[in-house]
């Protein structure tokens, strides 16, 4: 057998093959091709993030007090009950039947829509069918004044005064579409169901025409802080033009304190009286159009020094 012939190699790892050819100058030449060879292009860097947008915040309208409301008023605190503490917290039971009587009063006189009428209905027949009972919860009551009061027209400013504060509540402006709705409600139930007893049925329905009103204070409560978080952003550069701010600002700076919702209703616009033939006390009638709210809404503008200065 042959033995394959033997095939020098070079110290540099260099060989010739049986054909004399030389592996080294491939090796070599591959290296050169490459070593010559261009990389392959890198991609384009990406392009810069745009601009970021310049953010303008809208400036609000300052808030308006819940159903044309005034801008500055005392809301009456809630006591330990829960209740809020007004002229008709913590009645007597003749007491709760005279304020009964006296809201449906105010009802009949304020809410004169066409689809109130059963509030002026039911008010009559209650008065008609429970006259005697009536006028006995009115006598009890007076003397209540008179064992108060040594001078008897002493008793009578008193219970006017007090009388006056139980119409001006139940004639509120602001809560006067809640109002006439529960109203409405309780006549329809009474001239279904004549009451007899004038103390149940003022039991059973009174928190019922109060519900308007407390639902006003829950509101009215929500439009001070937000007036008063618009006022502290907003107050410095746009109050001047908001007619809720001049107000609310010029209150502040009087340090007056804020009117109450009874004192109130005998400065609202178009109030007229009706005299109560049993009590002699003016009971408020405020023409009032429901769903509507006069108070001007004026888009917000900067007091800038050039306006401030008249330039």
């Amino acid at each position: 057998m042959t033995a394959a012939p033997h095939t020098p190699s070079s110290p540099h790892g260099t060989r010739r093959t049986p054909f004399g050819l030389t592996i080294t100058a491939v090796v070599v030449g591959s290296a050169v091709l490459a070593a010559c060879a261009k990389p392959a292009p890198l991609p384009p860097p990406p392009p810069p993030p745009p601009p970021l947008a310049r953010v303008v915040e809208a400036v609000p309208y300052r808030p308006l007090p819940p159903g044309g409301a005034h801008y500055v008023m005392d809301i009456p605190a809630r006591g330990p009950d829960g209740r809020r503490q007004t002229v008709n917290a913590n009645l007597t039971d003749d007491q709760l039947v005279w304020n009964l009587r006296s809201a449906w009063n105010v009802a009949a006189l304020n809410c004169l829509a066409p689809e109130y009428e059963p509030i002026l209905d039911g008010y009559r027949a209650f008065l008609t069918g429970n006259a005697r009972k009536l006028t006995a919860v009115n006598d009890r009551i007076e003397k209540t004044y008179t064992s108060r009061f040594r001078v008897r027209r002493d008793a009578i400013v008193a219970r006017d005064g007090y009388t006056t504060q139980v119409y001006n509540f139940f004639a509120l402006p602001a809560a006067r579409g809640g109002f006439c709705r529960a109203a409405l409600d309780m006549a329809n139930r009474a001239l279904l169901a004549p009451p007899t007893d004038p103390l149940a049925f003022a039991q059973a329905n009174f928190d019922g025409l109060l519900a308007p009103f407390d639902q006003f204070f829950v509101e009215y409560e929500a439009y001070q802080v937000a007036s008063n978080d618009w006022d502290a952003k907003w107050g410095a550069m746009f109050g001047a033009s908001q007619p809720g701010w001049v107000v609310v600002n010029e209150a502040r700076m009087s340090g007056a304190p804020a009117p109450s919702m009874t004192s109130l209703v005998g400065q609202s616009a178009g109030v007229q009286t009706v005299i109560d033939p049993q009590t002699g006390v003016p009971v408020p009638v405020i023409p009032v159009t429901e769903g509507v709210i006069s108070q001007p809404v004026v888009e917000p503008i900067a007091n800038t020094p050039e306006r401030a200065s008249g330039q």
